[in-house]
């Protein structure tokens, strides 16, 4: 891992507000005054994940609840796990200041940053997870007795499909899917504009890492305030980076709100797996 300088007024620890849409997940925000430090939330996930892996393999354990954790991140790019070192330059690059100001939010957020650059689990190439940005990791048992058995594919749809449904329910905006480029994408005449992105990783079944979906991220402007303008995001050449607010979002984004929301639908389709897939209705 990088060197990197925390924000101001980050805590040591980030206060945990927990929610339940039902008695089938447990949903966690990481809230705090400032964004979350990425490895405080992959030390989260990686504890619950081990947990349920330490079930699997010793029967007269108890079996964790499934888990559903949601952030916002402090900038961080992160890199494939199969993805070769950068050179030093670029990851100069990607750590040089950024200033982030989010004038839909109360109070508003306007600070400068030093970004961190680390490897994950997930394939693909390199992104970006900062204030902004709804990160949403769930940690459950894909193959678990509550509910319909997933696949690696399935499980992969139905991330998609919450994210689709959420942005079509709350904010109004058309996406559709790309079986060749995972994530979540914006219905346009011009160049496509990639609103969601998405990587799992998995251990016997048990998931880990997820989708981040973009509410009031900024997408535009010099590297000096635009993070995606500092490389080409998971590769994809020619292609573009949105927001909600960027597709006509407005108002005061309420950040535990939106992810209560998010988590609802996510639910949903544990429960009734015709939910699982994206309907335009």
């Amino acid at each position: 891992m990088l060197p990197f300088r925390q924000c101001r007024g980050v805590p040591a620890l980030q206060s945990i507000r927990s929610y339940s849409t039902t008695s089938l997940i447990n949903h966690k925000h990481l809230s705090a005054s400032s964004p979350t430090p990425y490895s405080e939330a992959e030390a989260i996930q990686e504890d619950h994940r081990a947990r349920f892996l330490a079930s699997k393999a010793d029967p007269s354990l108890r079996v964790p609840r499934p888990l559903l954790l949601s952030f916002e991140a402090q900038p961080t790019f992160t890199l494939g796990r199969r993805q070769e070192a950068l050179p030093q330059h670029h990851v100069d690059r990607l750590q040089r200041p950024l200033r982030t100001r989010l004038a839909n939010r109360s109070p508003e957020l306007d600070d400068e940053f030093q970004p961190l650059v680390t490897k994950t689990n997930r394939g693909g190439l390199t992104t970006y997870h900062g204030p902004g940005q709804l990160v949403f990791w769930p940690v459950i048992d894909m193959h678990s007795p509550l509910y319909a058995k997933f696949g690696v594919a399935s499980y992969a749809a139905h991330l998609e499909s919450t994210t689709r449904r959420f942005l079509r329910d709350i904010f109004g905006i058309r996406t559709y899917t790309n079986p060749d480029e995972p994530g979540v994408w914006v219905k346009t005449d011009g160049a496509e504009r990639k609103i969601a992105a998405l990587g799992v990783h998995h251990r016997r079944y048990v998931t880990a890492l997820g989708t981040a979906v973009n509410i009031d991220i900024p997408v535009t402007g010099g590297e000096d305030v635009n993070p995606w303008a500092r490389f080409v995001p998971c590769g994809l050449e020619g292609k573009l980076v949105t927001s909600a607010l960027q597709e006509g979002a407005t108002g005061q984004f309420e950040m535990e709100k939106l992810a209560r929301l998010w988590a609802e639908r996510f639910e949903e389709g544990l429960v009734d797996p015709a939910k699982r897939v994206y309907d335009e209705a």
